[in-house]
């Protein structure tokens, strides 16, 4: 995989946005807008496809347990944007599996 690749980019996307929660730096908006950019990307990619990546698919797993549970680390208003990155997040995965229009 090359970092051109809809997957490559969503791993390191995810990677960045999911350490600096996890290490205690915060909610870092650079990184969110890149994970969803990297989420419609995929969607995109995959919109026709009967499969997708399992790589991919691990990702779109862990996006919402992850994020909800650092959420916990933080509290107040940090734990609400976080909470609300959460269910963002997950809607933009359910895009990355919906089937096509007509289709289910």
């Amino acid at each position: 995989m090359t970092t051109n690749d809809p997957v490559s980019r969503l791993v390191q996307a995810w990677a960045t946005f999911d350490e600096s929660l996890r290490s205690g730096g915060g909610f870092d908006e650079p990184a969110y807008d890149g994970l969803t950019a990297a989420l419609r990307g995929c969607a995109t990619a995959w919109a026709q496809r009967d499969a997708i990546p399992r790589l991919g698919a691990n990702v779109l797993v862990d996006i919402f347990p992850a994020t909800e549970a650092n959420a916990a680390l933080y509290g107040g208003e940090a734990a609400d944007r976080i909470m609300r990155a959460a269910y963002d997040l997950h809607a933009l995965a359910g895009r990355c599996v919906e089937l096509p229009h007509g289709q289910g």
